[in-house]
């Protein structure tokens, strides 16, 4: 005969949070400072640094550290601008009144020297690499030959008998004094006049029939008559006359006429893109702070050829042209406080000095007139869409340009701005938020402000249009970094470099947790939970977290409660190697793959709220997290 025994019944285990890896709630939320700390989301964080998610969003660890590519620097002060790729396999960025490029680690090497010490910009065009600092416009090549554009010289007209008239051709070129008048003998003028006077002192060159011929031995020149200058053929030898009828356009004329200030217009420029619709097709320019709203257009696939009457006046003058960006098939022009875009219109024939020719049409049109860029670094392409910051309002994405709608663009930067007990990007200084440069890297949005940077991961939190605009600021997640002093970026095949706000360096991110020998400071804080119970005092039991395979660490952990906080410190060893620890008995490279959970017992009792922080700060240690469980008891209702 059995015996039955009544067993109780199993007591039902202390609830649990869990965040984390084989959680629904991952620790890739970022930081949120628009919040109190009770209110945000369950992933984020109200205070973090130099904490990044890693592997899809499951692991948080700290940044990586950094190094100079070269150990010896070109000397203090900023580098000025750089590339933001290889070009030719190497680094090219200038500093000082140099340009330079740099192999691998090697010592960089100087490609020019003797430019306006001034913050400058790179734009590759045509199998070319073009550099404009504000004051000069230069030109690189494949082997890195590097010279002053030399400008094209266009012709003005064709088909021009000897009195002039013709056919007008091209316009003048704003970058030169040069320009060709291409005339057809008539077999019995001396004379042959150019459409102005008031010529420059350099010599006149003419060809006839493709035979060159020079001033003062087979023709002169009166550079000053009323009303137009004229070559004459009458004094020279060969052909000391007339000359006889021939084909069309069989004497060619090259004379200069510098026009005062034209060339500073291009000079001037800061900024360049290449754009023209479908195909890049012309270089735009920008940033003359005498023109400030003015965007300048190239010819035709020729960044020496700035045609004078190609240009846009983008709104009012009395707000800055700030940056372009193409979406698109479109150019967007961003002014201080305004959008607008342009298109490519397919060429159709217009009206020029008189004449029907071929030429293209950029039409512009509003976007927004709220909400603009003053930080002209800030801008990229994210998601084919344009991300750009302002330093009053904050950063914003332009989702489109179909219509002028105000909703065409989105705030993205809401968990970052910062509030007055909690301050944030708003709250840096303004020069320095105007002087921000930006990358988009491996899925990365990258923000650099003073020593500060911003990275959006956007392959974990894409921006998405819901209708709710909050929801969709507040859902992106941003990790603020520091330490990086970028005053701009290039990005290798799988690296990514910076050019020193301070020095004359490339730095370099390695897989070490140092930053030029010294220690990174990396700390990440939990929401303050209530656990959905408000009303109910907890006793917080037991914690686990997980740090990620990979090496010795420790890690100080904070608990804190409206009771005030406590402070532990835990060393975590997820490797089954030290040197330290290497003995021959026990000796072994075995790494262990699967990091131990570390058991952790806070002894919080009776709390409404509780909030972890974890940090470390140690030289060449990491901190990572893969999983949190907090255990915890409903001891009684808050009376």
């Amino acid at each position: 005969m059995g015996i039955s025994i009544d067993r109780p019944a199993a007591t039902a285990a202390p609830p649990e949070l869990r965040l984390g890896a084989d959680s629904q709630v991952m620790l890739s939320g970022g930081v949120s400072y628009k919040y109190d700390p009770t209110q945000i989301r369950d992933n984020q964080s109200p205070a973090m640094l130099n904490m990044l998610a890693n592997d899809n969003g499951s692991i948080l660890s700290k940044r990586d550290g950094q190094a100079y590519v070269y150990a010896l620097s070109l000397g203090s002060g900023r580098v000025n601008g750089a590339y933001e790729r290889f070009w030719m396999g190497q680094r090219v960025f200038a500093w000082g009144t140099g340009l330079y490029r740099q192999s691998g680690s090697n010592a960089p090497v100087q490609i020019m020297g003797s430019l306006a010490n001034a913050p400058g910009n790179f734009l590759a065009f045509g199998g070319k690499l073009y550099y404009l600092n504000g004051s000069q416009f230069v030109v690189i090549d494949g082997s890195f030959a590097a010279a002053l554009v030399t400008p094209f010289v266009p012709t003005l007209t064709i088909s021009v008998p000897p009195a002039g008239g013709g056919t007008p051709s091209q316009q003048a070129n704003l970058l030169g004094p040069g320009f060709k008048v291409s005339f057809s003998s008539d077999g019995t003028s001396t004379k042959y006049y150019l459409p102005v006077t008031g010529l420059d002192a350099t010599a006149v060159s003419v060809t006839i029939n493709g035979v060159a011929k020079t001033e003062g031995t087979h023709f002169s020149v009166n550079r000053t008559a009323t009303p137009y200058a004229y070559v004459d053929f009458a004094v020279g030898s060969t052909p000391n006359g007339a000359i006889a009828t021939s084909a069309p356009n069989n004497v060619i004329v090259t004379a200069y006429k510098t026009n005062p200030g034209a060339a500073a217009r291009i000079l001037g420029c800061r900024y360049a893109i290449d754009y023209g619709g479908d195909n890049d097709t012309r270089v735009f320019a920008w940033g003359n702070p005498t023109y400030p709203n003015r965007a300048f257009r190239s010819g035709l696939m020729d960044p020496s050829y700035w045609p004078e009457n190609e240009y846009s006046d983008i709104g009012s003058s009395s707000e800055r042209l700030v940056a372009c960006a193409k979406h698109y098939d479109k150019l967007v022009y961003l002014k201080e406080r305004s959008l607008y875009f342009t298109t490519y219109s397919n060429p159709v024939t217009q009206g020029f000095w008189g004449a029907s020719q071929i030429g293209a049409s950029f039409p512009l049109y509003p976007i927004n007139g709220a909400i603009g860029c003053d930080m002209p670094g800030s801008v990229q392409i994210i998601d084919n869409n344009v991300v750009f910051f302002n330093s009053e309002l904050g950063g914003y994405i332009l989702l489109q340009t179909s219509l002028k709608d105000e909703r065409n663009v989105q705030p993205i930067s809401g968990n970052i701005n910062g509030q007055p007990t909690r301050p944030g990007l708003l709250d840096l200084p303004k020069p320095d938020l105007q002087a921000a440069s930006s990358a988009d890297y491996d899925g990365r949005y990258w923000l650099c402000i003073g020593s500060t940077v911003y990275v959006w991961d956007y392959r974990l939190g894409p921006f998405g249009s819901s209708g709710n605009i909050a929801a969709d600021e507040e859902r992106l997640p941003w990790f603020p970094l520091s330490g990086i002093e970028a005053a701009c970026w290039i990005q290798g095949d799988r690296d990514l470099y910076y050019g020193s706000r301070s020095t004359g360096r490339i730095v370099g991110f390695t897989a070490n947790q140092n930053d030029f020998g010294q220690p990174i400071e990396a700390y990440w804080r939990t929401k303050r939970f209530s656990f959905g119970l408000p009303d109910w005092l907890k006793t917080v039991k037991k914690v686990w977290f997980t740090s990620k395979a990979g090496g010795y660490s420790t890690v100080n952990i904070r608990y804190i409660s409206e009771r005030g906080e406590k402070v532990d410190e835990e060393e975590v060893n997820v490797n089954s190697f030290r040197w330290d620890l290497a003995a021959w008995d026990t000796w072994t490279w075995a790494v262990n793959e699967y990091p131990p959970p570390e058991r952790l017992r806070p002894r919080t009792k009776k709390v409404v709220y509780f909030q972890m922080e974890f940090a470390n700060r140690a030289l060449n240690e990491n901190l990572s997290l893969m999983s949190l469980i907090i255990q915890y008891l409903i001891v009684k209702k808050v009376k």
